[in-house]
C-alpha cells in the first residue's frame, strides 16, 4: 500500500505543477529535433580503491538510421597486482533499441568480457563495517544477455522481457587486511543466470531530458538455483520519479525519486560447512577467512539479496554496492538548474552531434537496507553532493560528486541517476 500512496503522491505533485497542458497520457512530449546520427569517442578511467586502477577508451554511436538505436564499445586495461603480474582487461559492447519487424518492437543486447578482475563483497546490513570488505578474484568473467521490448505512444509505456547468462572462473580472494588467499573456487556461484520482465510508464515531456511529469517502473528478476549452495529467489523492484518545474520556463526542476527492492527466497541453498576448511599448510588466518565466508554464504543462501545501494545512481557518496540486505529502499531529491540551452551542431574528427545545453544540480539522498520490510527506515544513511551535466540531443553526460560519512565518490556517467 505504501508504494501505491507514494506513486499517487508524485502524480498529484506533477499535476499541480502542470496548470495548463494538452494531454497525451497526461503530459505531452515537447517538440524535439528529429533523431540523427551522432558519435563520440571518449576516455574512460576508474579505480577500485586499494586493488586496481584502469583506463581506456569508448566509442558510442547514437541515432542509427534516424531511430532510437544506440551502440557502444568500451575497452579498458590496468594492472592486476593480485594476479601474478597479469593485466586486468575488460571489453564491453551494448546494443540498445534495435527495431525488429516493426518500429515498436525492439531488441537490446550486451556482452562483457573481463580478465583478471575483482569484485568487492561487503557485509550485509545498514550498520555494516566498510573495512570488512573482501575482494573476490576472477581470472575470467563473461556476461551476456538480451532483451525484447514493446513500446507505445512514443515510449510512454513499455513492457520488456530479458535474460542474463554469466560464467566465472574464480582465482582466489583478498581479505580486509590485503592478504591474498589462493582458495581457487572461493565458493563462488560460477554460473549465475536469470531473467527479468518489467513494465515502464514514462508520462513526461521528454524521454531523455524530462522537465515535468512522472515515471513508474516495476521490474521482477527470477534467479534459479544453479548449484546446491545457492538459493533460488526472485527480486522485485519498484521505482517512482516525479519532475516538478520550479519556474515557468522549466529551466529549474525539482526531481523526487523513491525506490524499493525486495528479495524472496523460494528454495534455500544448502551450504556445506566442511567445504570451508583450510588445507594443511595454509597461511595463518586462512580459517578465519573461510569461517567468515561460510557465515556470509549461509546468509545469502537463506535470505537473498535485494538491489544494493551505493554507486552511480543511488547513494552517490558511497562506493558501488556498499549496502545490501533482503530489502532495500532509497529516496532522493535533486534540484536541476539549466544554465544555458541552445541547438549547436558540431562535427569534429571523433565527435559528431548537437550540443543542447549545460546544467548544474544539487542532490540529497537517503537509503536503508534491512532483513525484513518492517525494519526498513529504522536506520538510514545519507549522501549529498553536486553535479555538472552536458546536455546533448542524444545523451546526457554527467559528472557527479557525492559526499558521505565514508568520504567522497566521483561519478562520470551517461544518463540521469533517476
Amino acid at each position: 500500500m505504501s508504494r501505491i500512496i507514494t506513486f499517487l503522491f508524485f502524480i498529484l505533485l506533477t499535476l499541480q505543477a502542470a496548470e495548463t497542458s494538452s494531454h497525451a497520457l497526461v503530459f505531452d512530449r515537447r517538440p524535439r529535433p528529429a533523431s540523427e546520427l551522432s558519435y563520440y569517442v571518449y576516455p574512460v578511467a576508474g579505480s577500485l580503491p586499494g586493488v586496481q586502477d584502469f583506463g581506456g577508451a569508448g566509442v558510442s554511436v547514437l541515432g542509427l538510421g534516424g531511430s532510437e538505436t544506440d551502440i557502444a564499445l568500451i575497452h579498458l586495461t590496468g594492472a592486476a597486482d593480485y594476479f601474478d603480474n597479469k593485466d586486468f582487461e575488460i571489453t564491453l559492447f551494448t546494443l540498445l533499441d534495435l527495431p525488429v519487424i516493426w518500429e515498436n518492437l525492439n531488441f537490446s543486447a550486451f556482452y562483457i568480457d573481463i580478465s583478471n578482475g575483482t569484485w568487492p563483497e561487503g557485509e550485509r546490513g545498514i550498520h555494516s563495517d566498510p573495512n570488512s570488505t573482501y575482494y573476490l578474484l576472477g581470472s575470467k568473467f563473461l556476461s551476456k544477455g538480451g532483451e525484447v521490448s514493446v513500446n507505445f505512444w512514443d515510449y510512454q509505456f513499455e513492457a520488456y522481457l530479458g535474460f542474463m547468462d554469466n560464467a566465472v572462473e574464480p582465482y582466489g580472494l583478498i581479505d580486509p587486511q590485503g592478504t591474498r588467499y589462493d582458495a581457487r573456487d572461493a565458493h563462488l556461484n560460477k554460473y549465475p543466470r536469470g531473467y527479468r520482465w518489467g513494465l515502464y510508464l514514462d508520462d513526461t515531456d521528454d524521454r531523455r531530458d524530462p522537465r515535468i511529469g512522472y515515471r513508474a517502473q516495476y521490474e521482477r528478476w527470477n534467479m534459479p538455483q544453479t548449484r546446491n549452495e545457492n538459493s533460488a529467489f526472485f527480486q522485485q523492484d519498484y521505482n517512482f520519479t516525479g519532475y516538478i518545474p520550479a519556474d515557468a520556463d522549466h529551466t529549474k526542476v525539482w526531481v523526487l525519486n523513491y525506490f524499493e527492492s525486495s528479495a524472496h527466497v523460494t528454495k534455500e541453498g544448502e551450504v556445506d560447512q566442511s567445504r570451508f576448511q583450510c588445507p594443511p599448510g595454509a597461511p595463518a588466518g586462512c580459517q578465519a577467512v573461510l569461517d567468515e565466508l561460510y557465515r556470509r554464504q549461509l546468509e545469502n543462501a537463506t535470505m537473498g539479496k535485494a538491489t544494493a545501494l551505493g554507486g552511480a545512481n543511488r547513494l552517490r557518496g558511497y562506493r558501488t554496492n556498499r549496502f545490501y540486505d533482503a530489502f532495500s529502499a532509497f529516496r532522493g531529491l535533486e534540484y536541476r538548474w539549466y544554465l544555458m540551452e541552445t541547438q549547436e551542431a558540431f562535427d569534429y574528427l571523433v565527435e559528431k552531434g548537437v550540443f543542447a545545453g549545460l546544467q548544474i544540480a544539487f542532490f540529497l539522498e537517503q537509503g536503508t537496507v534491512a532483513p525484513t520490510h518492517e525494519q526498513l527506515w529504522a536506520a538510514k544513511v545519507e549522501s549529498h553532493g553536486a553535479a555538472f551535466r552536458i546536455i546533448l540531443n542524444t545523451v546526457v553526460v554527467r559528472f557527479d560528486v557525492g559526499f558521505s560519512e565514508e568520504g567522497q565518490q566521483n561519478t562520470l556517467f551517461f544518463g540521469y541517476p533517476f
